[in-house]
């Protein structure tokens, strides 16, 4: 889709040279059967800004209002735009010497203050994955962990973070633990994310699985489980899209003894589910690839491999906290939805030089999506918009 916009834009270039003009007027298509509000809309941003004979740009809609939107470290320039079922908006770009600032929808970093996490969240949910401090203290903790959060209270990981990273508090733990460590323990319920204080919470258990939806090898119909990553890097942080790539360490996966890993993850404002690229360095044979999540209790799991979803409702680890609505869609389908070594998994294949592309996350059944039968209409619904993504075109 991109190659034909690219296209068009050169075309135009043409009539911006002997016109002037100093706006680009976009549509974008929504040809599906129900509104289209969370998803983006993406542009080659260099030769747009080329036309616009500027460094920056800003979006405004039908109605004049300006629309935030950003450039990302590939150069797309993406917005979101809100396209009622079977209809077309109409969106207006206009050049700018200054580049516009807006509110952050995304956010993520590196913690290294505790144990290398890296952390990343949207307006509505949380993730994170461990790294190399977590890898050398020898935990088994191999997939995605995920924070429960409130949507009207915006980002909130880095107050979430903030005490349990502070070494006064700390300090005052180990203070308290002295006198009474009931004291202490008290005094540690008070500021841990894992406690629900009205911002949110992390009362998922992640330990020696795929958590919420890491892919992996399958080994002779074993999970070979990935380790922690061993390098990160930030390519776009907001204020619409986070994107990080992680690196894994080398390791020996069947006959294969030097397999690099290397994961690049997108997650976008006003989404449930990240984007995810997987791909290994140093396998010499297409090998089974999984992606799924623990199974932990009998309740019932979506297992349709004709939509390319698998769903579960994880009871998380306390008896009020809600459950977490799992999820995990492949746009290009997958072979076989099943449960094998103790997970819920969608399984497909990886060429030795190719890579896999699939969407996970979850939501939290205390906010807008309650039970797994609606979080399964959301992935069917995400399935179908990823089958017919929104067309953007330039109006002559």
């Amino acid at each position: 889709m991109l190659d034909k916009f690219t296209a068009a834009v050169t075309a135009m270039l043409l009539l911006t040279a002997c016109n002037g003009r100093n706006s680009i007027t976009v549509t974008v298509d929504n040809t599906l059967g129900f509104d289209r509000t969370e998803e983006m809309a993406e542009l080659p941003a260099d030769p747009v800004l080329d036309m616009l004979g500027s460094k920056y740009c800003y979006i405004t809609d039908s109605d004049g209002n300006e629309v935030p939107s950003q450039i990302t470290y590939d150069r797309l320039l993406i917005f979101q735009p809100s396209v009622k079922a079977r209809q077309l908006a109409v969106y207006t770009l206009h050049p700018s010497d200054t580049m516009h600032a807006y509110k952050s929808l995304t956010f993520g970093r590196l913690y290294p203050e505790r144990a290398d996490d890296l952390a990343w969240e949207n307006d509505l949910v949380g993730f994170r994955a461990y790294g190399p401090a977590t890898q050398a203290k020898g935990e088994k903790a191999y997939g995605y962990d995920i924070f429960f959060k409130y949507p009207q209270h915006g980002l909130v990981l880095e107050k979430l973070y903030a005490p349990e990273t502070d070494p006064a508090t700390w300090s005052k733990v180990d203070s308290l633990r002295r006198i009474d460590p009931a004291m202490a323990e008290d005094f540690i319920n008070t500021f841990s994310y894992h406690i629900d204080h009205g911002l949110g919470m992390d009362c998922y258990a992640v330990g020696p699985t795929l958590g919420a939806g890491v892919a992996a090898i399958l080994d002779n119909d074993t999970i070979a489980m990935p380790w922690c990553y061993d390098k990160a890097e930030i390519l776009d942080n907001g204020p619409l899209r986070f994107t990080a790539r992680l690196t894994f360490a080398p390791r020996t996966i069947g006959n294969d003894t030097a397999v690099v890993e290397q994961r690049k993850i997108t997650l976008d404002a006003g989404s449930y589910l990240n984007r995810c690229t997987v791909n290994y360095n140093g396998l010499r044979h297409g090998k089974s690839i999984v992606a799924g999540v623990p199974r932990r209790d009998d309740s019932p799991a979506v297992l349709d491999a004709d939509n390319g979803i698998v769903a579960y409702a994880d009871p998380t680890q306390g008896p009020d906290n809600g459950k977490a609505l799992l999820g995990i869609v492949w746009p290009d389908g997958i072979n076989a939805a099943r449960e094998t070594d103790g997970h819920i998994v969608g399984e497909s294949m990886i060429d030795s030089d190719g890579e896999l592309t699939y969407y996970w996350g979850f939501t939290w059944s205390k906010t807008d999506i309650a039970t797994l039968t609606e979080w399964n209409d959301r992935l069917i619904q995400v399935k179908k918009a990823l089958s017919s993504p929104l067309s953007v075109a330039i109006e002559d």
